[in-house]
């Protein structure tokens, strides 16, 4: 196994790369320095001296111990890949969990699948089935291209991710929803990992991302922080007729948004700075250069309703009351 740590390794990296006369006697220049005794210290364990050729040293034995190059450096791939190199794996970035992604297609997607595979095929099973695929990240990536993905939707909770396609949608959303790629968000047994590195691996795609969560105050802040989202998933009453959403019988559970007081104090704090930054820009006629996001007045009135009426509403109840969900905008750029 290799003794060296990374931060080891990348101290070795900086020092080789800028060819540092010397460095700062660290503690782990001192554990470097007892293993190889390259280079001369200043006498005061202040100061480590390196020579050119102390740093071709560097290199050869930092090589015959991680089984890596100090020069040519790059954590940033799976372990897998890692251990092709260095006895010791864990030096990638990239752990087993943050290199998948749980996700399934829309039946109209994997049916049109199936005109090129067998039957019997993944896509078979995705579409007669309603299975879902573990995915590593960069097949994910690669089968949104072949698919010509134009959205996705990820899931807060697992077993609504299972059920999602039962749910109820406006007419307008469904055209979204049959042509969509779902990803669970992760948790417990799927790390989030994975799906945040699949989410940045998407960015140039442009591929619209939709949020489909609770309707509480951890929901839409799960939503408002969900890299590249831009909308969000929400029962059409909560938008067109609030009042009665909040007739139906065993729904609401008030106990449960009280327990989501951090989460609420961020929804908040961000209502109170975008009517903060309305009324700066009304009354200078400026905005600055950098705030070229704005939020939507409908997402804001939403916030400020979930908190007046104390409101957490689960995914599961809007299945089980067969609510009919539409889509809803929570930033819009100018």
């Amino acid at each position: 196994m290799a003794s060296l740590s990374k931060r080891q390794l990348l101290l070795m990296e900086h020092a080789a790369k800028q060819r540092l006369p010397r460095v700062k006697f660290t503690a782990d220049w001192k554990k470097l320095y007892q293993l190889w005794q390259i280079g001369e210290t200043d006498g005061t364990d202040k100061y480590l001296y390196l020579t050119a050729n102390d740093y071709v040293l560097l290199r050869n034995m930092a090589q015959i111990d991680s089984g890596l190059d100090i020069l040519a450096l790059d954590f940033d791939v799976p372990r897998q890949q890692m251990s092709q190199l260095s006895a010791n794996e864990k030096y990638a970035n990239i752990s087993p969990e943050a290199d998948y992604v749980l996700m399934k297609l829309a039946p109209s997607l994997s049916q049109s699948l199936e005109t090129d595979l067998a039957p019997g095929s993944v896509a078979d099973l995705l579409s007669v089935h309603n299975c879902s695929l573990r995915l590593k990240a960069d097949s994910a990536i690669a089968l949104c291209q072949q698919l010509n993905l134009t959205n996705l939707i990820v899931v807060e909770n697992l077993d609504s991710f299972d059920h999602f396609f039962a749910n109820s949608f406006t007419p307008d959303l469904q055209a979204i929803i049959n042509n969509c790629m779902v990803l669970y968000r992760g948790s417990h047994d799927y790390s989030p990992a994975g799906r945040k590195r699949f989410l940045h691996l998407l960015q140039p795609l442009n591929i619209n991302v939709i949020g489909f969560t609770d309707l509480d105050p951890a929901g839409l802040m799960i939503a408002n922080t969900l890299e590249s989202c831009r909308s969000i998933i929400v029962p059409q009453l909560a938008l067109a007729s609030p009042d009665k959403l909040l007739t139906l019988t065993q729904i609401n559970s008030t106990n449960d948004f009280h327990k989501q007081h951090k989460q609420w104090a961020y929804l908040n704090n961000l209502h109170r700075d975008a009517h903060s930054n309305d009324q700066s820009k009304s009354l200078s006629g400026y905005q600055s250069s950098s705030q070229s996001i704005i939020y939507n007045p409908q997402w804001l009135a939403l916030v400020q309703w979930l908190g007046q009426h104390c409101v957490s509403i689960k995914q599961q109840h809007m299945l089980a009351k067969s609510m009919s969900l539409t889509l809803l905008n929570i930033h819009c750029s100018e």
